[in-house]
């Protein structure tokens, strides 16, 4: 998760909204997963909490979706379950177990810390992820500089 998100929690969910134009509604009720056959992007999450930690059952995904930004594959077959834990220091420690009997051998489990901040979500797509405007601005001024060495 490089880019920030925002947890929020109306009565019966939690909704996670992350930068990069996505969510996810994290229902509290106590329902079932979807049926079998629904597949989804996001797979089906589901939560409960056992004490101050929020435990996400997540399946029903449909395979065609990355782990992450480097590629990483799972199938159809993915189940993950994810902890959100509470610290003292007023942060979230992120804990998820992976099992995906296609792509893996065996599960496997992340854990990372998440920060509280105060800074505010960017909708990306218009903000159009140009953190690095002032290497392209650069590159655009060497390049015309050149061109103007050439004439």
């Amino acid at each position: 998760m490089p880019s920030p998100l925002q947890i929020l929690q109306p009565p019966g969910y939690v909704v996670l909204l992350f930068e990069r134009m996505s969510w996810r509604i994290i229902p509290l009720d106590g329902r079932a997963h979807v049926a079998d056959n629904v597949r989804l992007w996001q797979g089906d999450s589901v939560g409960h909490w056992e004490g101050d930690t929020l435990v996400v059952d997540a399946t029903n995904f449909n395979g065609k979706a990355w782990l992450n930004e480097v590629g990483d594959v799972v199938s159809h077959a993915e189940h993950v379950v994810e902890h959100f834990i509470p610290t003292a220091d007023g942060k979230i420690t992120y804990r998820a177990t992976v099992t995906d009997p296609i792509a893996y051998t065996k599960p496997w489990t992340i854990e990372i810390p998440l920060n509280r901040q105060a800074d505010e979500l960017l909708e990306v797509a218009c903000h159009e992820d140009n953190g690095d405007l002032q290497h392209l601005k650069d590159v655009r001024d060497e390049f015309r500089a050149q061109q103007k060495k050439g004439k």
